[in-house]
């Protein structure tokens, strides 16, 4: 994976300002996991660190704007990106709990973060669920593939319910 190590070992007690923006870190992660995105604005972070006696806490904000294909008509979709976040980062002599990663090494100098791991995986929380073109889009038929945001096709006509909706349309239920 992409990695981008910064140096924690002169941390002031209150801590550091961080900013991060470039942009070919994210398009070679992208590229190493096979994710189809193009920047629209530019992906930029701001991270705080504080060091603590175990860790060091991490607060930021990443925000900018991609383009990514619509989950229901395959179409180009913008998604916006403003996602604050703040978390902990442990040394790694403490218990952490199975399959967390670890942002931290020791090296020589002291403590690093990997800043491109850390940012990647709250880049991955910050995207929606769902990713849509417009909330109103209407994806593609799913008996002949036309994408029903630019034509109507003659398979949405009211036969052509799924088995499932055609079994439940008679379905009453009783309430007490």
């Amino acid at each position: 994976m992409v990695e981008h190590w910064i140096g924690l070992a002169n941390l002031p007690a209150q801590g550091r300002e961080f900013s991060f923006d470039d942009q070919n870190v994210w398009r070679e992660l992208w590229k190493e996991f096979r994710y189809d995105m193009d920047i629209v604005t530019p992906l930029a972070a701001r991270i705080s660190i504080i060091p603590q006696p175990d860790g060091y806490l991490v607060q930021g904000h990443l925000g900018g704007a991609v383009t990514t294909v619509c989950h229901r008509c395959l179409e180009e979709a913008e998604v916006v990106i403003d996602h604050d976040f703040d978390g902990f980062e442990a040394h790694e002599d403490v218990d952490l709990a199975e399959g967390e990663p670890n942002h931290l090494r020791n090296v020589d100098t002291g403590w690093e973060l990997d800043l491109a791991g850390l940012l990647w995986e709250e880049f991955l929380l910050a995207l929606p669920e769902k990713i849509l073109c417009a909330d109103t889009c209407l994806g593609l038929c799913p008996q002949c593939g036309k994408n029903r945001n630019l034509e109507p096709c003659a398979c949405d006509s009211p036969g052509s319910q799924s088995p499932l909706a055609r079994a439940l349309q008679g379905l009453k239920i009783k309430t007490n």
